[in-house]
């Protein structure tokens, strides 16, 4: 060890004797050489290990890291080579070296920040057992960053000795005169932190507020962009929206996950029907729809006696939100021409005055006793087929009321760990949401 100490001295004595050219070249060598180590060997091995992992994050993390790590290793050797060379000059530079060195920083940490903010969030929302939603939260990354770098601006006008009093003084009299004329533009922007907070929607979500439908598009700090279906290009302050209610169509399937929507449309039929008949008829339909789900399967009741008419809705789900209009348009069509094969009537008003037509006039042979007994044979199809379809179901509720008295007894079991304690709770939630889903007008 004695020897390597010794051979070290001999070479550092060699080195101070160079005249100035040969230390300047070999501070040249010895920067580049670091410089390539630290690219090509360290940054390449931790960048071949970033590729082997499944996440996506650390690869947009590890870029501008690297590239930040080459610029602190740049400013290293001139720190190191100004030390050697001249110990006067670094003492002249070292409050700039320290700024670079504390910049530097300041930008790891502000890319680190942004990079690992929206799968931070994302997992905070996957164990949410509220509404789940994904995307990016640009408010949350950008508001801190804004924090990171003041404390990093502070610390650099601090180490470069500039005086800060006058500077803060300045900027506290300017804040109360800028809080003062822009009450309206600082709730705005106070109000996108709680909407980025809570996060009742996200980019993509359809949502009504007020008399306003559409796709979210975008999201800022003082207002929230729409797509109206119109294609009408809606803003709306983020102070109206805080204080409004929010109609979030995209949050479809119980769990507050998108996975489904429920596609409800009400058909009014005359007294003269058969129900049966008429729901047959009307879930038919929609199980034969391109665009409605196998499950939960498609289902009707009667919601409303009226006063000349027989009121039914019909519930089916699709699996996407912007095929409610292309589904309800191709269900109803199909509706019109079975209803007019089945003869199953759709009343007029009763203060609209129809023509009469005389006795006489009225066909009751061949066609005309054809078709009644074609449509009473139907109707006694119809009821055997829906009170089987009623029993099913009821059996269906049962079981599933029974399910959930099961896993509720399961979880007051204390030998069971938290983890599976939660998995029963979001099981339950699914199913009590299974038997809501009829519910409601």
């Amino acid at each position: 060890m004695q020897q390597l100490f010794d051979e070290i001295s001999t070479v550092k004595d060699w080195a101070d004797a160079l005249p100035v050219y040969g230390k300047i070249g070999i501070c040249i060598g010895l920067s580049l050489a670091f410089f390539g180590f630290t690219k090509f060997v360290i940054l390449k091995k931790f960048g071949d290990f970033v590729n082997k992992t499944k996440v996506g994050w650390d690869n947009d993390l590890f870029h501008p890291l690297s590239s930040r790590t080459l610029a602190f290793c740049a400013v290293f050797c001139i720190n190191g080579s100004l030390a050697w060379l001249s110990p006067t000059a670094i003492e002249a530079v070292f409050h700039f070296l320290n700024a670079a060195y504390i910049l530097i920083f300041t930008s790891m940490v502000s890319s680190t920040i942004r990079v690992i903010t929206p799968p931070f969030m994302t997992w905070i929302n996957s164990n949410n057992q509220g509404v789940a939603v994904t995307g990016r939260n640009h408010f949350v990354s950008g508001f801190s960053r804004i924090l990171v770098w003041a404390f990093g601006l502070y610390l650099v006008l601090d180490e470069l000795q500039l005086e800060l009093t006058g500077l803060l003084a300045s900027m506290a009299v300017f804040s109360l005169i800028a809080g003062l004329a822009l009450q309206q533009t600082l709730g705005n922007i106070l109000n996108s932190f709680l909407l980025a907070m809570d996060r009742p929607f996200d980019v993509g979500d359809r949502i009504q507020v007020d008399d306003i439908e559409g796709k979210v598009i975008s999201t800022g700090i003082l207002s929230t962009k729409i797509l109206t279906w119109s294609e009408e290009l809606v803003i709306i302050p983020n102070n109206t929206l805080v204080s409004s209610t929010i109609l979030n169509k995209a949050r479809g399937g119980g769990d507050g996950v998108p996975k489904r929507i429920n596609l409800l449309i009400d058909v009014s039929v005359a007294y003269d029907e058969d129900p049966p008949h008429v729901k047959q008829a009307l879930t038919e339909v929609a199980q034969s729809c391109p665009y409605t789900l196998d499950t939960p399967k498609s289902r009707a009741l009667i919601i409303r006696l009226a006063d000349y008419s027989i009121d039914f809705r019909l519930y089916t789900w699709i699996s996407d939100y912007s095929d409610e209009w292309p589904a309800r348009d191709w269900i109803m069509q199909k509706l019109t021409d079975r209803f007019r094969d089945e003869g199953i009537v759709i009343p007029y008003p009763v203060n609209i005055e129809l023509k009469s037509q005389p006795s006489g006039s009225i066909p009751r042979g061949g066609n005309f006793e054809l078709k009644t007994r074609r449509k009473a044979a139907r109707q006694q199809t119809a009821r055997l087929q829906m009170a089987r379809a009623d029993e099913i179901h009821r059996e269906e509720r049962e079981s599933i009321k029974a399910e959930i008295e099961w896993l509720e007894n399961q979880i007051s079991d204390t030998s069971l760990g938290t983890r599976e304690k939660e998995k029963m709770r979001a099981e339950i939630t699914a199913l009590a949401s299974t038997l809501d889903m009829f519910d409601g007008d």
